[in-house]
This record gives C-alpha cells, structure tokens and sequence, in this order.
C-alpha cells in the first residue's frame, strides 16, 4: 500500500502529471513493469468523470507470468458500495453512493493487449469487508483468498 526505499523495487514514480487532470506513474519491479494512468474528463456537478488504465508488461524474453492485481475501493465509512456481476460471475463495476459524490459507479472493462495479439484471460473477484484499516489490508485479503480464486487459463494445469 506504500512503496518504501527499503523495499528493494528497483523504480517507481510519476513520469508525467499535471497535479489536477492526468498522470501516469510507473514501477519497475522483479522483470514486471506495472504503468497506470489517469485522466480526468472535466464536467458534471463533482468535477468531471476519472478514467484509469493498468498496463502491466514483463521485462526480458520467456512466458510472461500470471499476474494477479488487487484493486481496492473504500469510502471510509461513509458511504455505500455493491458489487455489480455480469453473467452472476464476472465483476464488471462496483456502484456505490458517497455524500460528497451522490452516486457513483466504478466500471471494469475486460482485459485487452496491445495489437489485438492473443487472448487474454482474467479472474475477478471481490471480497466486501469492513474498512480494517490500510494497515491491515493485506492481512485480510490473504485470510479472504479461497482455493476458488486460483485461476488457470484454458490450456493450463
């Protein structure tokens, strides 16, 4: 949830940002290279709408590595949150209602790659839990993770 020097990732910070309507930071860590971006489409009645892409590649030659990416959503008590499932499996947004945002919705679109190359496969879960506090975050997702979130793509042992 932080990223401290002794952590041992080799890179990570802002390559570019405005302070207000975009960024994109960058880590660089064991041969993975994890980029986010965000930008902010001004407008509406709270400021405008936020769009945020995750591109995750990996270093060097040989099978890129299953990766598994937590996304967390919070809102620190005041407010509500529900999973929004298509199919009854696959968590495509999590709608939700704040005081300072009124309601709102979180979408998550499919996974894609770069050129259209090959398929891509994604597991996603969700796990509603009371807010134990960031520092307890990690603790309660591992207690969470069931034999049922181990995911294995077609083709795959």
């Amino acid at each position: 949830h932080t990223s401290e020097q002794q952590d041992g990732v080799r890179r990570y910070g802002w390559l570019m940002h405005d302070g207000e309507n975009f960024g994109v930071q960058e880590i660089r860590d064991q041969g993975l290279v994890l980029r986010t971006e965000f930008v902010k489409q001004p407008g509406g009645e709270h400021g405008g709408d936020w769009s945020w892409r995750v591109t995750a590649k990996t270093e060097g030659e040989g099978p890129a590595p299953l990766l598994s990416l937590f996304f967390y959503v919070a809102t620190d008590g005041q407010g509500t949150l529900r999973p929004v499932l298509e199919n009854g499996t696959r968590l495509a947004a999590v709608a939700g209602t704040a005081e300072e945002l009124g309601d709102f919705t979180l979408t998550f679109l499919p996974p894609t790659e770069e050129g259209g190359e090959g398929p891509k496969y994604a597991s996603y879960n969700f796990l509603a839990a009371a807010l134990p506090g960031l520092h307890r975050l990690t603790d309660l997702v591992r207690q969470s993770l069931r034999e049922s979130s181990v995911f294995s793509p077609p083709g795959r042992p």
